[in-house]
């Protein structure tokens, strides 16, 4: 992730429209049973308030460096204006925040015992939805202010704010206007926010909006027919299921977490961070990977919380370290199981040089580079300075390999060519990561028909190319850009070793 798009997120401004609260945490000690009835007694030692609601989406926002609105409905009381003050106080504008002496300020009471063990809660709301009159104000509003805004954001939690007609002409606003608009409701309201840019329910809020309970990529899809929107479903600890309007499914898997401390508030950083990164032009997986991370980070934390700047980057220092981990150790099983293997392949390569044959290597995809990797080593120079090596790279003629392709199917493609410029004595490296490519299988069946020497690079349990070859060294591994690294890797350590003979073969002429 450019750590500019992050840093940039300071020139952002959002919107955020929903149910504003407090979440209002009095913390204390339990050390013995109530004598008036089977309950503990909590002696209250301190008593902390915080934005809940559409306010920690609002407060995410703002900790990211966003410049935020808020638009919300608080009660005309004491706990209105301790909201307020709240926002101000993370520098969130209040200005377009109403005012309604009928219903109190939403605020949600959590006692806390000993080491965050939460023994009650207490909601102090009214759920009936604003008056006509408030609707207007609210729309209006909030379309003057559309051309000024990157993007609005709905917080919905039923609590009455957001209705149905304040939803739809909202949405159909941004739509003229060409903002994006994300939408985290409650699955009765889904159809409110039919059209938006993304929605972002959770698993079981898209169980329950799409009517599938069994089929994570049929829910989806539903979904996104559904609502004509794009969906992130977010699945706790395994991640998050991209959806795309094109028909795309991408699933994002979880971050590593050392321990979970409290998920309250982990679906309002996903929609936070979501948001900033569709407004900072990150494609839907990339921002669902940004998000991903975020609620990986505050799902650590006690209580409701936020994600700064800071620690999405060092969430990221994070998994590069996970994945240079991931990596050594697929490497040492390397060393473990096949470092007979390698040195074998070694011994090939330097036999078939000094006795004038070639190496010919092939692949698919991420191998085919692999393979051309491999001959370019060969054929211009390694670590000292040499001739060029007999080598060929059976994927770099395009001309050859779609004449091939066309008139005799794509399993033909490297088969044909070793027909053509293999010689008895060549040594023919195959590469795979799965084991199970037909046109590789095809081709060093021919090469062994024709006496050249077979080598090949494998992964997970090399498949049905295992036991075909002179050597085959399986890189033990479902994770392919794992055993493409390890690829690349034993290539140069065979690489090296024919340098060090042909230097040594070299000192030895008188």
């Amino acid at each position: 992730m450019d750590k500019k798009i992050i840093m940039g997120f300071a020139a952002k401004r959002v919107l955020v429209i929903g149910d504003y609260m407090i979440d209002r945490y009095l913390y204390g000690q339990t050390t013995r049973i109530s004598p008036e009835a089977p309950v503990p007694i909590v002696k209250v030692t301190e008593e902390k308030n915080v934005l809940g609601g559409a306010g920690n989406v609002a407060n995410n926002l703002a900790s990211l460096g966003a410049q935020v609105l808020s638009c919300g409905v608080i009660g005309a009381d004491k706990d209105g204006n301790q909201l307020k003050k709240l926002l101000e106080n993370k520098k969130i504008d209040t200005s377009l925040m109403i005012e309604d002496s009928e219903r109190p300020t939403t605020v949600k009471k959590r006692v806390i015992s000993g080491n965050n063990y939460q023994l009650l809660r207490l909601d102090y709301e009214m759920s009936g939805d604003i008056d006509k009159k408030l609707e207007d104000r609210v729309i209006k509003s909030i379309i003057k202010t559309l051309p000024g805004l990157d993007a609005v954001v709905f917080s919905d939690y039923a609590k009455g704010m957001i209705t149905e007609r304040v939803a739809k002409e909202i949405v159909a606003a941004c739509r003229r206007y060409n903002k994006p608009t994300i939408a985290d409701t409650k699955p009765t309201r889904a159809s409110f926010y039919k059209g938006c840019y993304l929605i972002t329910p959770n698993l079981k809020e898209a169980c329950e909006m799409s009517g599938i309970s069994d089929d994570i990529l049929k829910m989806g899809e539903r979904l996104v027919k559904q609502l004509d929107c794009r969906v992130f479903i977010t699945r706790g600890s395994e991640g998050i299921s991209v959806f795309e309007k094109n028909g795309v499914h991408t699933h994002v898997p979880p971050i590593s977490i050392t321990k979970v401390f409290d998920v309250t508030g982990a679906g309002d950083t996903v929609v936070a961070v979501s948001a900033l990164g569709v407004i900072s032009g990150l494609d839907l997986v990339s921002a669902a990977r940004l998000a991903n991370f975020a609620a990986g980070l505050v799902v650590q934390k006690p209580g409701t919380s936020i994600v700064t700047p800071d620690e999405l980057l060092s969430v990221f220092r994070n998994e590069i370290s996970h994945y240079l981990k991931e990596s050594i150790e697929v490497k040492q099983k390397v060393i473990e199981q096949q470092i007979e293997k390698i040195e074998k392949a070694a011994k090939l390569f330097i036999g078939a040089y000094k006795n004038k044959n070639k190496i010919i290597a092939f692949g698919n995809g991420g191998s085919a580079s692999d393979a051309q990797h491999l001959v370019g080593e060969l054929v211009g120079r390694f670590k000292i300075e040499r001739k060029g090596l007999a080598a060929i790279a059976l994927t770099t003629d395009s001309s050859v390999v779609t004449a091939i392709a066309n008139d005799y199917g794509y399993d033909m493609v490297f088969e044909r060519q070793i027909e053509a410029n293999a010689s008895r004595g060549d040594v023919v490296v195959g590469i795979s990561t799965s084991g199970n490519s037909k046109n590789v299988i095809n081709a060093i069946a021919k090469a062994k028909a024709l006496g050249c020497k077979t080598i090949a690079l494998l992964g997970k349990d090399g498949g049905k190319i295992a036991g075909m070859c002179d050597v085959d060294i399986v890189v033990p591994s479902d994770n392919t850009p794992r055993i493409q690294e390890a690829h690349i890797a034993i290539i140069h350590i065979i690489c090296e070793l024919l340098d060090k003979d042909l230097s040594l073969t070299k000192e030895k002429k008188p």
